[in-house]
């Protein structure tokens, strides 16, 4: 820290840990610390879309008490009749959403997200988190003044965005050779460890999952597909789509074109191997595997190409 005048300026490099609530940013949030703590100006921020998986945001909370993050809670504002874009709110693990509410607000503004459409990480957790930061002094644009960075590990490689030099973004665990099995590994060692199955993950019925994933889910509870099918019925057809005419305005969630409805009808044929069937190993050519490998937690900038 120097001085101009009267007027403190902080001289240390800035640092943004993106925390999206899963082992990998859990774990890549403690390295980045304990390394840097001291040297530069840091900021942890989780943004909360209100379809978080309870766990989560427990273990949100347990990974800042126990390792002291500093974890800054965000959920967005989305502005209606406004040519405005999506700006924080700061809340916390009490008053953090958990019936969808920064969700439904931002498609009722810009509709149901897809394949087509993949907007809902940008506007609910990227346009939120640079929100903060500038509000912080972190400035991104021409003259971005700090780096981001992001828990993609050494095993999804494929993921790191083709842009990262130019807007600064950073991949400790591939760096450190972390794997999803020694995440799991080393998080095994804590009381407080995230709880969540596999196929749950972080949103639980986000759309990027696999066919298979969202079939089993379906077959685990119904209940889970609660907010998008409520989303289908009173925003599915959307203002922009409208000029489509009646037939080609519609939006769905899931890949294909597909609604809850679709999903719940498969899932109740029955005629596929659970994603937990100890028979089905994991990866394969069947359709049915085919997501966009971000489909556990989403980190911000992972679509960047």
């Amino acid at each position: 820290m120097k001085t101009q005048g009267a007027i403190e300026v902080e001289d240390r490099p800035k640092l943004s840990i993106s925390f999206s609530g899963g082992r990998s940013s859990a774990v890549m949030t403690k390295l980045l610390l304990d390394e840097h703590r001291d040297t530069h100006n840091i900021r942890v921020t989780f943004a909360n879309t209100g379809e978080e998986h309870e766990d989560t945001l427990r273990f949100v909370r347990d990974c800042d008490r126990n390792w002291g993050f500093g974890v800054v809670w965000l959920e967005a504002v989305v502005h209606h009749g406004e040519k405005k874009g999506v700006t924080h709110k700061i809340v916390d693990y009490e008053s953090a959403s958990r019936n969808g509410e920064p969700f439904r607000e931002f498609i009722k503004k810009y509709g149901i997200p897809n394949a087509t459409t993949p907007q809902c990480t940008t506007r609910l957790k990227t346009d939120v988190m640079e929100s903060y930061l500038k509000s912080q002094g972190f400035v991104r644009g021409k003259g971005i003044n700090y780096d981001t960075a992001i828990g993609i590990r050494a095993d999804e490689i494929d993921r790191i965005s083709a842009k990262r030099k130019e807007q600064r973004l950073i991949y400790p665990l591939v760096k450190a050779g972390h794997t999803k099995e020694s995440i799991k590994e080393y998080m095994s060692q804590f009381s407080w460890d995230l709880r969540i199955p596999e196929h749950y993950g972080n949103c639980v019925w986000c759309w990027k999952k696999t066919l298979r994933k969202h079939l089993t889910l379906m077959q685990d509870d119904e209940s889970i597909f609660d907010f998008p099918e409520q989303m289908e019925e009173e925003f599915g057809c959307h203002k922009a789509d409208s000029a489509a005419g009646d037939g080609y305005g519609r939006r769905w969630f899931f890949r294909k074109h597909m609604s809850v409805q679709d999903l719940r009808d498969l899932a109740h044929k029955g005629d596929f191997v659970r994603f937990d069937d100890p028979s089905f190993s994991g990866w394969s050519e069947d359709d049915m595997d085919r997501g966009s490998g971000c489909e556990e937690s989403c980190e911000v900038y992972a679509d960047y190409v």
